[in-house]
This record gives structure tokens, C-alpha cells and sequence, in this order.
């Protein structure tokens, strides 16, 4: 595989999850295994994190260098917060694991791109 394709591969997690957060923010929130309701701040975090992921995720899959970096930089932050989420006990232990294990998918396809050239 080659750097482009592991970019491109990046980048449409980065917009799936987006997209996710953006149109069902409370269905993306099941599927990572938290089950409250979403309060109307909760949804704004979700909207925020979709605005985000979507903006990068797009520049992204148009070649764009800097947004390439971007994942992965975004990504190391949100490592904190999950790390954070998880020792607190702020969210459910699935749910931080799966958007670490998440996050980390993410991390390993820039480190391997940029590892390519």
C-alpha cells in the first residue's frame, strides 16, 4: 500500500466519523457504546468534533498536506481526553476504548504515510 492510499484511508474515517457525529450524533454515540441521552451540550460537543473531523477529513482527501498532519495531531489531543475519559470514569469503558482504538487507527495510518513518503 502505498502513502496516498493510507492518506485517503484516513481521511474517510476522519469524514465517516464526521459525518456520523454531524447527522446522528446520538446513533455514533450507541455504536461507541455509550447509552445516555445526549443533553443539548452534549450534542454541541458532537457537532463540534463532526465540524472538525469534517473540515480536516475533506482537506485531507484533496491532498492537502497540512490537513494530512492535522489527523494525526488532532488525534494525539484526543488521545489525552480519552486517556482522561477512561481514569476518570467521565464515559463508559467501551466508549473511550473504542474512540482510543479509534484514534489510534488513525495515528498508525499518518505514521505509516508519512513513513512512505
Amino acid at each position: 500500500m502505498n502513502a496516498e492510499t493510507l492518506h485517503r484511508i484516513a481521511a474517510a474515517v476522519a469524514l465517516a466519523v464526521g459525518g456520523g457525529a454531524a447527522l446522528a450524533p446520538g446513533h455514533l454515540m450507541r455504536l461507541y457504546g455509550a447509552s445516555e441521552p445526549l443533553t443539548g451540550p452534549g450534542r454541541l460537543g458532537w457537532r463540534l468534533f463532526a465540524a472538525r473531523n469534517l473540515v480536516v477529513g475533506t482537506a485531507a482527501w484533496r491532498g492537502d498536506a497540512s490537513a494530512r498532519a492535522a489527523i494525526v495531531a488532532v488525534q494525539a489531543v484526543d488521545q489525552v481526553a480519552f486517556a482522561h475519559a477512561g481514569l476518570t470514569g467521565a464515559t463508559p469503558r467501551r466508549t473511550w476504548a473504542a474512540g482510543s482504538l479509534t484514534s489510534a487507527a488513525l495515528i498508525a495510518l499518518g505514521a505509516a504515510a508519512r513513513r512512505l513518503g
